[in-house]
């Protein structure tokens, strides 16, 4: 009887002492970073001979570790999104920043300036407006840029913190494997503890789902699907230099022991805050950009093409008063040829440019595909247009692809560094950098065509009321036109001569007949020269009112015309016309333009936009985050109240137990007296 109670008593000690041994240790780990509630539970003996094997373990529900990973991802890809676009959105919303204002004062001098169109001063306002506004295209893109290059230098931070947690995991599975899974083999619960940490620690940088091994390891995939932790080895996150634009880096996967095995990897559903970087570059940032871009080369090429049309304050034909820069295509790493490919905006097409990047692809050594990219770099069904070169270097333009399927560019192609191979690939990304590149050619006010270069003037002699009506210039390239250069018309001036029947003869300085009007609709005399055949002279005329027969009107260049406003009108005129493209590919017959105060207002918003989702978004991950915390450490965290009764409760286990064994040494002194 007292070998029984001594062996009952002392397993009871034992017993009692693992139990406060375990209720002490999550005691003391209240406060250590990832530790998991341990619980010792014992089985009672054979025979009812005492306590029999105890067993601790972690008190941890895969499940809610699951959902406190997946919540803890959403959260850190919403603020690192909500970091970076609230930048972009302070910066947009800023009103010394705003475009659409720079654009009000630009056009509102350009009106002062029409009211006295000799006035130098005026005129000097106007261009000084457009250096101001211009000044803003570039300070907006070049902090635009400043950003992207943080976003790459944060981008290799976040890789080497999650790099340095998919190292631990993977240590972590090496020890844990070395222990065994043995019913014997007792459980590594602080390792455990580690790599639980350092999968949570991960699943901020990524979304990761994980997988249990045979041996006892944790196989890690990212939310792509691509493995970074496998057994017996693991896969580094690595930033690399995109391909093609190589300050655009990228996330690349290279496994440990071969590093020539390399995978790509998806951003859109990445996760964390690595996710949320790339995902702000690409959904937000470079959008923005791109709609910059679209504004400065829109607007630029829209004053430089009606500036053309008029008189400067010389007497000379006005000239481009903005640069819009030359964009050289990046050359997929992968080319095997050594041409070049460039792109400029085609004079007078900056409206037909979509905020859009393009693909320039060989097909063939004589033939080349032209597609237009979303803001993933996904080519966009409907886009391509594919021509054929018959000679290096080649020009293709509005002149030999008609339509606008060059999207408002002409993109050159030069062999003079080396061939073109079939397959090579170019990216166009002219917007991403237009903004910064557009500048004012030079500042002088005279430079600024207010005037129209034509006038027309009636016979006081003539019979009839008829008079000049509209004058409608198209064309001053002297190449193209009836103009010459600096300031004249070849053949002018030109007499109208009204022949009855609601004809017009057209003659020149010569007096020789250019042309007869077909018969018009009576005073309805529009387009004279059109009607005429004479097509391409780059500029037309209409009458207003009833000439009678042998009436004369003239039409020649506006020598000293200073004063006059018309091409000033002309050009305010911009500021309401629909001069910016608002979709790469929209249905047919569909409202494709809108104007420049349109196409910012459209920019702005969307930056408001895509900022408030997230900021939504972040609001609801945080408490979606709260309540997975809460469950989890429900389960898993350390209660004091719980412990501290635990406490007393095995304290009070412990000397009872203790007792056993003092009343089984009495009852064995008993007897061994009893026995004397």
């Amino acid at each position: 009887m007292a070998d029984n109670l001594l062996t009952i008593g002392t397993s009871g000690v034992l017993a009692s002492t693992g139990l406060l041994n375990t209720t002490g240790n999550n005691i003391s780990n209240l406060n250590s970073k990832g530790y998991v509630r341990q619980s010792t539970e014992y089985q009672s003996s054979i025979l009812g001979l005492g306590v029999g094997r105890g067993t601790t373990n972690r008190l941890a529900n895969e499940f809610s570790m699951l959902q406190l990973r997946r919540d803890t991802s959403a959260l850190s890809y919403n603020q690192q999104f909500l970091t970076e676009a609230s930048r972009v959105d302070t910066l947009f919303s800023n009103t010394s920043n705003s475009i659409s204002s720079g654009i009000s004062d630009m056009f509102k001098q350009l009106q002062s300036a029409n009211n006295d169109p000799a006035n130098t001063s005026s005129r000097q306002l106007v261009m000084g407006s457009a250096q101001t506004l211009i000044s803003k295209f570039n300070t907006l893109s070049s902090i635009v840029l400043e950003q992207r290059t943080s976003i790459n230098q944060q981008l290799d931070n976040l890789v080497s913190a999650a790099n340095a947690q998919i190292t631990t995991i993977a240590e972590m599975n090496r020890q844990i494997s070395a222990y065994g899974t043995g019913t014997n083999t007792p459980m590594p619960l602080d390792l455990l503890d580690k790599r639980d940490e350092a999968l949570r620690q991960l699943s901020e940088m990524v979304e990761i789902s994980t997988l249990d091994a045979e041996n006892g390891e944790k196989l890690v995939f990212l939310n792509t699907g691509q493995s970074v932790v496998l057994q017996h080895g693991k896969f580094s996150l690595m930033s690399a230099v995109g391909n093609p634009d190589p300050e655009r880096k990228t996330l690349q996967l290279q496994l440990d022991y071969n590093s020539n095995v390399i995978g790509e990897v998806e951003s859109q559903t990445l996760g964390g805050k690595i996710g949320g970087l790339l995902e702000f570059r690409a959904q937000l940032l470079e959008p923005t950009q791109n709609k910059l871009g679209q504004l400065a080369l829109g607007l630029a090429d829209a004053f430089n093409t009606q500036n053309r049309l008029g008189m400067d304050g010389n007497g000379q034909l006005g000239k481009n008063i903005f640069s819009l820069g030359t964009y050289g295509g990046y050359p997929l790493t992968s080319n095997t040829g050594s041409g070049l490919v460039t792109a400029t905006v085609e004079s007078g097409k900056g409206k037909d440019v979509p905020p859009n990047d393009l693909l320039v692809t060989f097909t063939a050594p004589n033939q080349f595909k032209l597609e237009t990219l979303d803001e993933r770099g996904k080519v966009i069904a409907g886009s391509a247009v594919t021509q054929t070169i018959t000679a290096y270097p080649a020009t293709f333009n509005s002149t030999n692809v008609p339509g606008n399927f060059l999207n408002g560019y002409e993109i050159k192609l030069d062999n003079s560094a080396g061939a073109f191979g079939n397959g090579d690939q170019f990216v166009l990304k002219p917007l991403g950098v237009a903004a910064q590149n557009v500048t004012l050619l030079n500042s002088r006010p005279e430079d600024l065509a207010l005037a129209s270069p034509l006038r027309g003037e009636f016979s006081v002699n003539n019979l009839g009321n008829g008079k000049i009506g509209t004058i409608n210039v198209t064309n001053t390239n002297p190449a193209t036109s009836q103009f010459t250069s600096p300031g004249d018309v070849n053949g002018e001036p030109f007499t109208l001569t009204y022949i009855g029947g609601e004809q017009f003869e057209i003659r020149n300085n010569a007096n020789t007949l250019l042309g007869t009007t077909a018969v018009m609709s009576a005073g309805n005399y529009n387009n004279l020269f059109n009607s005429a055949g004479l097509t391409t002279y780059g500029f037309d005329m209409s009458i207003s009112g009833v000439p009678k027969a042998g009436d004369k009107f003239t039409l020649s260049y506006n020598t000293g015309g200073q004063k006059d406003n018309r091409n000033g009108l002309a050009l305010a005129q911009l500021q309401e016309k629909e001069i910016i493209r608002k979709n790469a590919v929209a249905v047919p017959g569909a409202d494709n333009q809108m104007s420049l105060n349109e196409g910012y207002g459209v920019m702005v918003g969307f930056i408001g936009e895509k900022t408030s989702q997230v900021k939504i978004a972040t609001e609801s991950s945080k408490a979606l985050l709260a309540q997975s915390q809460s469950w989890y450490e429900s389960i898993s965290g350390v209660n004091l109240d719980e412990e501290a009764a635990n406490l007393i409760r095995f304290q009070q286990s412990y000397a009872a137990a203790a007792k056993i064994i003092s009343t089984s040494q009495t009852i064995f002194d008993t007897l061994l007296a009893a026995a004397r």
